[in-house]
């Protein structure tokens, strides 16, 4: 009769224990809200709030939220250079004061409203127009905005001289030098250090009775024109194809 009593003893624990994990295994339900009455007789929800314990859906909502969409890549993004600006010219020119031991300088400055513009049929090509020289054309050498200035000839036939274009986005300022060398590895050196572009002239043979000679080359200084401003528009536009 005692070893019955112990053996049923231990099935009832047995089952009892089974029992508990199988209720422990079941999902925890949220805490249910139930309104109560304020002493104004008002309903009051009270809410309480338990801890999620899903290692894989508990992260923050803020941290993963979904970026807004970037804005479109307009022309003026691709090529910041084009549009309107103010620039000025600063010439330096040395005069002689009464006192023959004694210089002064001058500095003369003018205002000229630029605009650039791109070419129609080559992405790389800009166009000024607005300056004293007449309308330059610009090769694009490094993106975004750093441009050289050909050799080339104006509207009225005049010869013009290398130079260098670039414009700053970040700072907003258009840089110009008309006479100055494209430096492939430091173009804005031409703003920094500025120095004289020379042209040699071609040797002349020169005969006499008596003797021949040839005479030496001559070196011709090249007239530097620098320019500088800031944009006042933005406003993107494309020019027809130039016949050259």
């Amino acid at each position: 009769m005692k070893k019955t009593a112990i053996i049923l003893g231990a099935v009832l624990f047995l089952f009892t224990a089974t029992v508990n994990a199988q209720n422990d295994t079941l999902p925890k339900q949220p805490t249910q809200t139930e309104p109560t009455m304020s002493q104004d007789k008002q309903p009051v929800t009270t809410t309480s709030t338990t801890a999620s314990t899903d290692k894989w859906n508990n992260w923050p909502a803020d941290k993963y939220k979904m970026l807004p969409m970037p804005e479109a890549l307009t022309t003026e993004k691709i090529f910041p250079v084009i549009g309107r600006y103010t620039v000025t010219s600063k010439d330096a020119a040395t005069t002689v004061s009464t006192d023959a031991n004694a210089t002064e300088n001058t500095v003369t400055s003018a205002s000229s409203e630029v605009t650039i513009t791109l070419d129609e049929t080559n992405k790389g090509v800009v166009w000024v127009d607005g300056l004293p020289q007449g309308r330059i054309k610009a090769y694009l050498r490094k993106s975004p905005s750093i441009y050289m200035i050909p050799v080339q000839k104006t509207a009225d036939e005049k010869d013009l001289a290398e130079g260098v274009l670039i414009y700053d986005k970040d700072a907003n300022t258009l840089d110009v030098c008309i006479g100055c060398k494209y430096n492939s590895e430091d173009p804005a050196i031409a703003f920094r250090a500025p120095e004289p572009v020379v042209e040699e002239q071609p040797v002349v043979k020169t005969k006499s009775k008596s003797k021949k000679g040839t005479a030496k080359a001559k070196v011709k200084p090249v007239k530097t024109w620098r320019y500088s401003g800031s944009k006042t528009d933005a406003t993107a536009s494309v020019v027809p194809m130039q016949q050259q």
